[in-house]
């Protein structure tokens, strides 16, 4: 399994910190990396020296988290050439009352993706095994749910579920977009 850093564009709004808050809670291996005003080659490095293999960067638009561009670390920093644009989100502190969960050492995916390309990516940044299940007894795990809303447009909703079946972490529109990856000196 990976080790996923996810960080903020600059500047983040209190609505972006929170989904990184919540979206560390529920992915296995994951930490929250601070930015600060460092440029992004220089964040980027730093998350490869420290041991990560997928960075993930959350950029915000008028406040709210907006896209994810994710980047392979295992060699030379490069930019995954899609995206994830992030259609709508409901944090956990908007649905439940706050609960303390212990972060999962696995996550699974129930999925009714029919695109390879978008539940690879969806593999990708929420860290999700390839594990066989016997593994898990004893263990925190979360069941990460992926489905169609909107089949058409292929905005896909996800949500988190714990051992115990109850709904954490954030919930999430998001619609994976092929793209031309970005210069990292930009």
């Amino acid at each position: 399994m990976s080790r996923i850093g996810f960080t903020t564009s600059r500047s983040p709004a209190n609505k972006t910190r929170s989904f990184v808050h919540d979206i560390i809670g529920v992915v296995p291996q994951s930490q929250r990396v601070v930015r600060g005003s460092s440029k992004l080659l220089m964040c980027i490095t730093g998350m490869k020296n420290r041991g990560f293999e997928t960075a993930v960067i959350i950029h915000s638009v008028k406040g709210n988290p907006n896209f994810m561009r994710i980047f392979d670390l295992k060699t030379e920093p490069q930019e995954i050439p899609y995206a994830v644009k992030i259609r709508g989100t409901t944090l956990s502190r908007e649905y439940q009352q706050k609960q303390r969960n212990k972060k999962p050492a696995f996550a699974v995916l129930i999925s009714s993706l029919k695109n390879p390309e978008e539940e690879n990516i969806i593999r990708r940044i929420l860290g999700i095994t390839q594990e066989n299940v016997e593994k898990f007894k004893g263990k925190e795990y979360v069941t990460v749910y992926a489905d169609y809303i909107d089949e058409k447009q292929k905005i896909i909703f996800i949500e988190f579920l714990n051992s115990l079946n109850k709904q954490v972490g954030p919930r999430l529109k998001i619609r994976v977009i092929p793209r031309e990856p970005e210069d990292l000196l930009n």
